[in-house]
């Protein structure tokens, strides 16, 4: 009797096999990835909304005479560019405040301004360089020049100095905070 339900047991399980297949379809699965050229911007790839970095004259008695400051961010000081390999590229500044009805200081060849944020109608003037000669100001739309040896990791630096000459220790200078926004595009 063990031995009929063994036979039986074998029979239904042999039954449950699949058949073998009549046929099969094969083919292939395409995979693709298209690069496109880019440049990274002080360790950031955006295109829009980087952040340059901050060029700070610091808390300074309105009788000051002259000031410099130093673009500072992330990557250190300058703004940093690192493309694609072969990819050309230049870095702009293109455009930064107007000059508004009364200003205070020297103005260069290029000069730029800071406004009062209380009456933007005064600003103090000041113009922005690619060394700490300052003896070039750097105008708007022409390429800035990169400088030293590129970081292995950030790329070329494009160092940026401002400097507000002619303050003359004038008492009249009104106190408060100026401020101005720099544009800045990297073209490739």
């Amino acid at each position: 009797m063990k031995l009929k339900i063994f036979f039986a047991t074998c029979g239904l399980s042999a039954a449950l096999l699949p058949a073998a297949w009549g046929a099969s379809t094969t083919g292939t699965i395409n995979a693709t990835l298209t690069l496109t050229t880019g440049c990274l911007v002080n360790g950031q790839s955006g295109t829009s909304g980087v952040s340059f970095g901050t060029l700070d004259f610091g808390a300074q008695a309105a009788t000051f005479d002259t000031l410099n400051a130093t673009l500072q961010n992330s990557a250190g000081s300058g703004i940093f560019v690192r493309c694609t390999t072969d990819q050309s590229y230049n870095v702009r500044i293109t455009n930064s405040n107007t000059a508004p009805a009364t200003v205070y200081g020297d103005r260069t060849a290029a000069p730029r301004y800071l406004r009062l944020s209380s009456d933007n109608t005064v600003g103090i003037a000041y113009s922005l360089y690619g060394s700490t000669s300052y003896t070039t100001p750097i105008a708007n739309d022409t390429d800035l020049v990169a400088v030293g040896t590129p970081d292995p990791v950030n790329g070329d630096n494009y160092p940026i100095y401002g400097r507000i000459t002619g303050g003359g220790f004038n008492a009249a200078i009104p106190a408060g905070t100026y401020t101005d926004t720099i544009n800045v595009a990297v073209n490739y």
